[in-house]
């Protein structure tokens, strides 16, 4: 009886072992902001869309469930997102989600309106992405920033100065 129970105790510990490496294969998507566009603007605040590129650099498709986004421009924070409807990611491929912002004037400064106002914005992404992935699911942080190309859609129109 003691011979028996050996090979499948073996084989329990080697097929934990094998679970916990499957694991490790797992790479974190890469998370980036493409482009920003200013869909309008009025005297108390305006509305953005935030375009996110989603890289996967698996072997299997991502699923994603949420996405929480934290923005900032200039050093003060726009606004933040929280994104629930599903998306996925193709192995080794890239998917675009649009992410809708509405920010208010109130409690934001010149350097602000200014950067709006230019052709690329300086940034602060900070958030987290909820994934599904083969082996159950993952919150994966991220943190990103520099300057993004600022574009305007045909409805905006022209971001008001402070006045003093």
């Amino acid at each position: 009886m003691k011979v028996g129970l050996q090979p499948c105790l073996v084989a329990l510990v080697v097929s934990i072992g094998g679970c916990s490496g499957i694991g490790d294969i797992f790479r974190e998507p890469d998370i980036q902001l493409d482009r920003v566009i200013v869909k309008g603007i009025s005297v108390t605040g305006g509305n953005l869309d935030l375009v996110v590129k989603v890289e996967n650099p698996n072997a299997f498709t991502l699923q994603g469930t949420r996405l929480e986004v934290g923005f900032d421009v200039e050093g003060e924070h726009l606004g933040d997102i929280a994104y629930d409807d599903a998306f996925a990611v193709p192995e080794n491929g890239t998917t675009t989600i649009t992410l809708p912002l509405r920010f208010g004037w109130a409690g934001v400064g010149s350097a602000v309106r200014a950067a709006l106002g230019s052709g690329d914005l300086p940034y602060t992404m900070k958030g987290q992405a909820q994934i599904k992935t083969p082996w159950g699911r993952k919150e994966v942080p991220f943190t990103h920033q520099g300057r993004v190309p600022l574009l305007r859609s045909a409805g905006a129109i022209a971001i008001p100065r402070q006045t003093q």
